[in-house]
């Protein structure tokens, strides 16, 4: 029995070794090109290879559809190429609900070898048989509830989470620094990014799951560096921006400016008192009377 044993732990220790060796023989042979890393890290989050529409257009043989001078052009700065009237671009801006394209730093050769990495991918999915239309990947948490059986906790969580009530557990930093929603029970938000309150509509809950938890813009990115919201969080939060956006006719933001103005008075008053105290017996005439009485009378 014990050869028996020690025959098939040999097998499976020699099964093991060959496994481990054809995966470092696969990725010395076949590394990571350049474009296909630039597009993971960059590029993934809104635009796919033949599976179909994101929160960008499907970039299938895009190298086909477009000059290589208008993707470089488009890249580098998607609404300089819109404001400048080219037809194209617009109807893809209008076609994709007005989503702005932030400006990529690349470099003419990085475009290039994004586009070789575009071609290759594009290659390969014509032998696969074509492109296919891709089915939303669902919002779940790590339970496994959809966006369908969402409840009020949930909703109340996204708002605290969006709020900066309640931080995010990675030390992100709170929606509402840079965005803004129109919702009666959260303040006004930053105006550093785009107003929320309608992206449900215009993105899904997939598109929006996937730019919380991917963050394909630099400004996101550089602010969520090493601090990634968690499964839990982007749900909530989806939970939260899909009942705004359902409620926005009926919604007006909260308002603090009554609180502001009674503050400010109040303030104001508690400063004056202060300092009349303080000055009280501060010098109220040009020089000293008792020294000035006194030279009276000594002349």
């Amino acid at each position: 029995m014990n050869v028996v044993k020690n025959f098939f732990i040999t097998i499976v220790r020699l099964l093991l070794l060959l496994m481990f060796t054809n995966i470092i023989l696969i990725q010395n042979i076949y590394p990571q090109s350049k474009g296909e890393s630039i597009f993971v890290q960059t590029c993934k989050a809104c635009h796919t290879i033949g599976q179909g529409k994101l929160i960008g257009p499907d970039l299938y043989d895009v190298h086909n559809r477009r000059t290589e001078t208008w993707i470089k052009k488009f890249v580098k700065s998607s609404q300089s190429v819109i404001n400048s009237g080219d037809e194209t671009a617009v109807n893809l801006f209008n076609e994709f609900n007005r989503t702005v394209m932030p400006n990529q730093p690349f470099s003419d050769d990085e475009i290039k070898e994004i586009l070789i990495y575009i071609k290759d991918k594009t290659e390969m999915v014509k032998l696969a048989g074509g492109p296919v239309i891709a089915i939303p990947t669902p919002v779940l948490n790590s339970n496994g509830k959809t966006l369908d059986e969402a409840d009020k906790n949930d909703y109340l969580s996204g708002k605290d989470l969006f709020s900066g009530k309640t931080r995010l557990t990675n030390g992100g930093a709170a929606c509402i620094s840079c965005h803004n929603v129109y919702n009666k029970e959260v303040i006004g938000g930053g105006l550093l990014g785009i107003d929320l309150t309608s992206v449900y509509t215009r993105l899904g809950g997939s598109g929006v799951q996937t730019i919380i938890s991917n963050l394909p813009f630099p400004v996101m990115q550089g602010a969520y560096i090493n601090r990634p919201v968690l499964q839990d969080e982007a749900y909530s939060l989806v939970v939260f921006l899909k009942q705004t956006d359902s409620l926005y006719n009926s919604q007006q933001p909260l308002s603090n400016d009554n609180g502001f103005v009674l503050s400010s008075v109040l303030g104001a008053v508690v400063l004056f008192g202060l300092y009349g105290g303080m000055w009280w017996n501060r010098k109220r005439r040009s020089v000293n009377q008792d020294i000035y009485k006194r030279q009276i009378k000594s002349s």
